[in-house]
């Protein structure tokens, strides 16, 4: 079936010089549709994960500076409650003991805590933020 008028919709499937498409010229121009849309979406994609990468890069670092601050407000504190305890039982290593049972204490319940309540949280916030749309 011929195209007598011409439908601007065509124009880029039709040859130079005839009236009709060519069924050629549409796969090649599919195949070059088809190529740019996936390129596309591997940009789209590396954007995805870099915007990602990004934000959790931020993140960890804001965590792991708070954490370095913390480890030092803990790490004087201990030693200046280490001293006081010293002072008041007489000898100053039974302070930097008292202290050192102190943590073995906490890290004890902080691992049973953990085993049971703690540790499925965590995991699924962090599966939940890395999933989350904004």
């Amino acid at each position: 079936m011929p195209v007598t008028d011409k439908d601007p919709r065509y124009e880029r499937f039709t040859r130079p010089g005839e009236e009709n498409p060519d069924l050629g010229l549409f796969m090649d121009a599919v195949v070059e549709d088809g190529k740019g849309w996936l390129e596309a979406q591997k940009a789209y994609g590396i954007l995805l994960g870099s915007e990602k990468l990004g934000k959790l890069s931020g993140t960890l670092l804001v965590a792991v500076v708070s954490s370095l601050f913390i480890a030092a407000v803990l790490v004087m504190s201990s030693v200046a409650l280490a001293i006081w305890l010293g002072r008041m039982m007489g000898d100053m290593a039974l302070g930097f003991l008292s202290v050192a049972g102190i943590f073995l204490l906490l890290t004890v319940a902080f691992y049973l805590i953990w085993r049971h309540m703690l540790r499925d949280r965590i995991t699924l916030a962090i599966i939940n933020a890395a999933y989350e749309k904004d």
